[in-house]
């Protein structure tokens, strides 16, 4: 028996170490501070295309957010200020199968699940309140001073509190937003807490109709035009924003259904290596699951032709967008892209930043505004 010991032990370090270094998924935005740290307290800078693993502790810091495709397809939007522990996450790309556990430990996050919840693997979100449970589906968590703040957009989730209740929302049920107070009252709602666009709104207990009640001190809020880049020539000005409330833009997706492709209506491109002809830029937006799931930018120059691809999600009027592959005749490329709906869903504008990755000085820049 005690030689078999230090072979039980060594097998178990090597289990979790295979785990912490088995891939769970790969960055594609990481604005501001976002860091993960690992089994053995190594702490890392997350940058787009770094990869995740098993067992990393995510966290993003003020002004902060990162989104991450994962390994089975799935995508994990986190808000600022957030803490996100990936305990188990596992896809055999060969069976098609796998399981996952995250568990939100601070702030806010947006989910849209993959592969292993298509095909009925495990798929669970832990909260300080109890575990979700998953019937494939598009949702977001948000932790605010004690309460969890529950929104689902598509599909049903399964709530088991730690008294072994189970709240269920979405798909075929009454409710699909809820609150659970900090003293661990439940209460649904017909409408989103506002919390999800960033003003926290509660819920009175006393409320026997079960509605949303508004704090007299929280107003709408416009949402700002996003900040422009300042080497970029900008033909829309801030002043040609017109901003929306966010609760009637929330409505807008609500309400709007079934993918929509964008392509430029107007643009204005500058490159670092002459003039550009064949400008075109398409995005396809899937308003059912709130992501944008391919776009594409194609322009021509003296060095050849500009490619970029990229993806995203829908984020109230802001479009959080990755390019996921770029490159400028034979050269690799990398970039940006910004983009934000104007006053209504059809229209989108923005700004997008273009470099070879081994000569930056090689570059290109513009905006554009998109229309169906």
């Amino acid at each position: 028996m005690k030689h078999l010991l230090p072979v039980i032990t060594t097998l178990l370090c090597v289990s979790f170490y295979t785990q912490a270094n088995s891939p769970a998924g790969k960055t594609i935005l990481a604005r501001g501070s976002v860091l993960a740290v690992d089994g053995s307290s190594e702490q890392r800078q997350l940058q787009r295309r770094d990869t995740v693993f098993g067992v990393d502790r995510i966290t993003t810091g003020e002004k902060s957010k990162a989104q991450f495709s994962m390994s089975d397809g799935g995508l994990i939007a986190l808000k600022e200020n957030s803490e996100l522990n990936i305990a188990n996450y596992e896809f055999d790309d060969n069976t098609q199968q796998g399981s996952a556990s995250i568990e939100l430990l601070k702030g806010g996050l947006r989910s849209i699940s993959g592969v292993i919840k298509k095909n009925g693997g495990s798929y669970s979100v832990k909260t300080p309140v109890g575990s979700i449970g998953i019937r494939g589906t598009h949702f977001e968590v948000q932790l605010v001073e004690g309460n969890v703040f529950l929104a689902v957009w598509d599909g049903a989730i399964d709530l088991t509190l730690e008294n072994n209740s189970v709240v269920s929302l979405g798909d075929n049920e009454a409710f699909s937003f809820a609150q659970i107070t900090a003293s661990g009252e439940v209460l649904k709602t017909t409408r989103a807490a506002r919390v999800f666009d960033q003003n926290i709104v509660t819920i009175d207990p006393k409320d026997d109709n079960e509605e949303e009640t508004e704090q007299a001190s929280v107003t709408e809020v416009e949402v700002n035009a996003f900040e422009a880049d300042t080497d970029t020539m900008d033909i829309y000005s801030e002043q040609q924003f017109q901003t929306v409330s966010s609760a009637s833009l929330v409505d807008q997706i609500a309400q709007r259904q079934g993918v929509f492709n964008y392509e430029a209506s107007s643009f204005n491109v500058n490159s670092s290596v002459g003039a550009v002809t064949d400008f075109a830029m398409t995005m396809a937006v899937d308003f059912d699951n709130g992501t944008v799931p391919d776009g594409e930018i194609s322009f021509n120059d003296a060095g050849g032709n500009w490619y970029a691809a990229y993806s995203g999600l829908i984020n109230l009027s802001e479009l959080d967008l990755a390019v996921t592959f770029a490159s400028h005749g034979n050269n690799k490329a990398e970039g940006d892209v910004d983009a934000i709906f104007l006053n209504d869903l059809d229209n989108i504008t923005g700004n997008f930043n273009l470099n070879e990755i081994n000569n930056p000085d090689v570059n290109a820049s513009g905006s554009f505004k998109l229309e169906p």
